[in-house]
């Protein structure tokens, strides 16, 4: 078993945020990039390699993730995959409803904006659900 596998309980967390906050970090980077290396790519495989770049940091975010649910103990991994679930729920809900608007004049919304959907879907079903386990 990895070394990350068998770290104490007591910094998953921590070393999740290091790794999300990398992660991340590196996702902004490769958007913020990305216009550029396109425009800059001296053939059309760079190019398609420079469209694609920003998904690399979304999958080391994926394996962030679950390194972090490895780490953690049963009742933490419960907590996790409720959270999830809700989050899954209430950003597929979202989605969908969006694609509804855009039947009242929105403007299309792009799949990328999924990911991010969930994303703050997840954050904002783990903060509730730690707010609820402090009554």
């Amino acid at each position: 078993m990895s070394p990350s596998l068998t770290a104490p309980v007591k910094y998953a967390g921590r070393a999740y945020l290091v790794e999300i906050c990398l992660t991340m970090g590196l996702y902004v980077g490769a958007v913020a990039a990305r216009p550029w290396l396109i425009a800059h790519a001296a053939s059309p495989g760079l190019a398609t390699g420079a469209r694609v770049l920003p998904a690399l940091p979304i999958w080391l975010t994926f394996a962030a993730i679950w390194r972090y649910y490895r780490r953690i103990d049963e009742f933490e991994r419960l907590k996790f995959l409720l959270s999830i679930a809700l989050a899954f729920a209430i950003g597929s809900c979202a989605i969908v409803t969006y694609a509804f608007l855009e039947d009242a004049g929105l403007p299309p919304l792009a799949l990328t904006w999924a990911w991010p959907t969930l994303a703050v879907s997840w954050a904002l079903t783990s903060a509730l659900l730690s707010l609820d386990k402090h009554r």
